[in-house]
């Protein structure tokens, strides 16, 4: 395994400032289980319903609208790692990184050799990187489990010299973020065979549907799968196994998602130290990976906001029509350097 492999993903190097932090994985086993009490949002039983929110409960839907919601963000962390901000500035940096353009011109494979180390591991997010000429690998540097690989072409004073394929972030970081994030078991498949990374199941279940139920080791779960690419080419299907709580089907289809998308959130606030010098960083990682739009109140004092103005009145759970927008609201209490204050995150059903 690259040593530089880590957890990074481009929800911008503003989650990668928030993973920095961070040490031990995730409490618990599934971002789907019932919350204790002492982290479930409160529920306002005297606030208004906003009109335009269906109050019915959600029956037969519930493991797809909980699962689809998961999925979402999995989907959002993955895009990251195919057209973010840090994937962006490693493509450049590479195509403009003289020693290894004049190595390839040159053809003195010892010196494109020691460039693409260079770039690996030193100044880059890049976990691996291949360089070919002809289609012939004249380089190929990082660890044997990659995904999300970009690639592009080098040029040395303006003439096309070869080819590269890159990525910043392996299957293991991967991984990890999702644990983290969604705290949802996930299969990764190359063909039939199980990628063996750690936090993954394994081997998992025979077979497993792009979106349905599916059992394991005698639990019940909702699959999300979608197709991403291994690296340097070649299908990867990631897979997300959602628990089903038994009561699901009782909520409302807005609440599911809501209160899935409001874990996500709540999970987010704990890899940072939060203060209101990174109150801002927060709310963008969040609304990068859920959609949502944040609201940090002490009391009933707001600290930090997506919007300004922002709603007048937020119940602790529920919904709330704002500019013309009908919302489902999550909360949770955190901590942060200023003292306890709560979180809200507004999201569309």
């Amino acid at each position: 395994m690259n040593p530089r492999a880590g957890i990074r993903t481009s929800a911008a190097a503003l989650l990668a400032t928030a993973l920095a932090a961070c040490g031990a994985s995730a409490q618990g086993t599934s971002g789907t289980a019932a919350q204790s009490p002492a982290h479930r949002p409160a529920t306002i039983a005297s606030s208004p319903q906003a009109p335009g929110i269906a109050r019915t409960p959600c029956g037969p839907a519930a493991a797809e609208v909980l699962a689809r919601a998961a999925g979402s963000v999995a989907t959002r962390i993955y895009a990251g790692e195919l057209s973010g901000s840090e994937t962006l500035s490693d493509k450049s940096q590479v195509e403009r990184f003289a020693p290894l353009l004049a190595a390839i011109a040159s053809g003195e494979r010892g010196a494109v050799n020691a460039a693409v180390n260079s770039l690996v591991f030193s100044h880059t997010h890049v976990v691996r990187l291949r360089v070919t000429r002809g289609g012939v690998v004249l380089a190929d540097v990082g660890g044997p489990y990659i995904l999300a690989p970009v690639s592009g072409t080098l040029r040395f004073h303006g003439r096309p010299v070869g080819r590269y394929v890159l990525s910043v972030q392996d299957d293991l970081g991967y991984v990890k973020l999702v644990t983290r994030f969604i705290g949802a078991p996930l299969v990764l498949r190359t063909g039939s065979r199980t990628v063996p990374v750690e936090g993954v199941f394994a081997p998992g279940p025979a077979s497993i549907p792009d979106h349905g139920p599916v059992s394991y080791r005698n639990t019940a779960y909702e699959a999300f799968s979608f197709n991403a690419s291994a690296f340097p080419s070649g299908p990867l299907r990631i897979s997300l196994l959602l628990p089903l709580p038994r009561s699901l089907s009782a909520n409302t289809c807005a609440e599911i998602k809501s209160r899935e998308l409001g874990r996500v959130a709540q999970r987010i606030s704990r890899r940072f130290a939060l203060a209101p010098g990174n109150f801002s960083a927060y709310m963008e990682v969040t609304r990068t990976l859920t959609g949502g739009l944040i609201y940090i109140r002490l009391g009933s004092r707001q600290l930090a906001g997506s919007t300004r103005p922002s709603p007048p009145r937020l119940p602790s759970e529920g919904s709330v029509r704002y500019r013309g927008v009908s919302y489902e609201v999550s909360s949770f209490l955190a901590r942060t350097s200023v003292g306890q204050v709560r979180i809200y995150q507004l999201v569309a059903p």
